[in-house]
């Protein structure tokens, strides 16, 4: 927990190059003093005048890079922190995605062509307060190189994972009590193992692979009862007579008072993500699991035996 000096904080801009929207200029000798607002940055009050571009009392990066840490009131913050930005004096500063229309006040005089408008968070005793948007003439600091474990999950977002074509087995006079075979379509995109492209990094390049793990069916009865699963660690095998199924499941009840008369089914796969390294080195993936769901749905009618006495 961070002190109730963080809130002792002045705002000033000295002037070193940055200009903020709706701040009239200063310099380092001249700074301009106002109660904290939306479109100052934040300093300390001890006599610094610090301004966007020094980093903040950075110790390493100046402001960003790595995991380098800057120094504030004595603490010790991350130079960059991904959601929010580069560190200068008390704030992060990151750019605004998407950045406001040329007609938004924000802007003031200024336009796209003289910088851009930046999404600025400042650090108080319980936590980040959003402090609005400020107008900078470049950046407070680049972006740290990515690290190999951000780079695949950034290629973890680039794989394709294709659309699943299902079936069953018997698909049209299944009963109660008598496993039914389901499996998807063969199909390479679906079945996996999948990798990305390679991602470059500062020096490196990441592979980020994923494997199947297991299949996830939901059954789906129509009739406003939560649906049920059942899981499969395969894509299940195609039905052949006299062949063993390796993805089945009973139904206890039959369909013909449900919508459609059917059960409606549909799968999620969940996949093992693992990377390497220039393809030699491993990465760390740990809690990098990935998640796809189908959109095509299987309807499977279940009849009921009727035995006679």
């Amino acid at each position: 927990m961070l002190n109730s000096a963080w809130r002792t904080a002045i705002c000033a801009m000295t002037g070193v190059g940055l200009t903020l929207a709706a701040v009239p200029s200063a310099s380092a000798d001249d700074p301009v003093v106002t109660p904290c607002a939306d479109r100052t940055i934040c300093t300390s009050d001890h006599g610094s005048s610090t301004a966007p571009g020094t980093g903040g009392g950075g110790t390493s990066g100046g402001g960003g890079g790595g995991g380098s840490t800057c120094t504030w009131q004595g603490h010790e913050v991350p130079c960059w922190i991904d959601d929010r930005g580069a560190f200068s004096a008390g704030c992060y500063y990151i750019e605004s995605q998407p950045q406001p229309l040329g007609t938004e006040a924000v802007w003031g005089t200024h336009t796209a062509k003289d910088g851009a408008i930046y999404d600025k968070s400042c650090i108080l005793d319980d936590g980040f307060v959003p402090s609005g948007q400020v107008f900078l003439a470049q950046p407070v600091a680049a972006p740290p190189p990515k690290t190999p474990r951000q780079l695949a999950w950034e290629a973890l977002q680039t794989i394709t994972v294709g659309d699943p074509v299902l079936h069953a087995a018997p698909s049209t006079d299944a009963v109660v009590g008598s496993p039914v075979w389901f499996w998807l379509d063969p199909a390479k995109d679906v079945t996996g193992p999948l990798s990305s492209s390679p991602l470059q990094g500062d020096g490196f390049s990441v592979v980020t692979t994923i494997t199947l793990k297991r299949v996830t069916w939901t059954v789906d009865s129509g009739s406003g009862e939560p649906p049920q699963t059942f899981v499969c660690q395969d894509t299940g095998t195609v039905f052949s007579a006299g062949g063993t199924p390796t993805c089945s499941h009973l139904f206890t009840r039959s369909s013909a008072g449900m919508k459609d008369k059917a059960y409606t089914l549909n799968v999620q796969l969940d996949w093992n993500v693992t990377a390497r390294k220039d393809g030699t080195t491993a990465v760390d993936t740990t809690n990098m699991g990935w998640t796809t769901t189908g959109t095509r749905m299987l309807q499977v009618p279940v009849n009921e035996v009727q035995v006679l006495n």
